[in-house]
């Protein structure tokens, strides 16, 4: 199985960097999530983590730090955390790490609402943000 690279995008649309590691589980996505059609940006990454629970069957461990998510992307990442969440509940060990700029309550607020929604264990980290 191979990893997974999407080089973050800006412009009209903003896409994260996206990165997925096969070998150790590690996964990350950095940067915002302003974008018309998410389906097609995150179906790469959707079909991924279905491959990785089918071959690979390891634990995983998710890096988030979203700068914004808009409505679109959120439902998108609530069925990638459903998804989780199923192989979690067949044995799998999934970590997520939601960090999240100290000033951005909104951002802290969706953490918590995808937490309580998936039932995933979620660290909420805290970082200062500068431009």
């Amino acid at each position: 199985m191979r990893n997974l690279y999407i080089e973050e995008t800006t412009g009209a649309f903003l896409t994260p960097e996206v990165k997925l590691n096969a070998d150790t589980g590690m996964c990350s996505l950095e940067g915002e999530s302003f974008i018309e059609n998410p389906r097609e940006f995150y179906q790469p990454i959707i079909e991924w983590i279905d491959t990785y629970m089918k071959e690979v069957q390891g634990n995983m461990s998710w890096d988030l730090k979203f700068l914004y998510l808009n409505s679109s992307s959120s439902k998108i990442m609530s069925s990638i955390f459903r998804k989780l969440k199923e192989y979690e509940d067949n044995g799998a060990k999934i970590e997520v790490n939601w960090y999240y700029p100290d000033d951005n309550t909104d951002l802290l607020e969706e953490g918590e609402y995808f937490k309580a929604a998936s039932r995933l264990k979620f660290t909420m980290i805290p970082y200062a943000f500068e431009d």
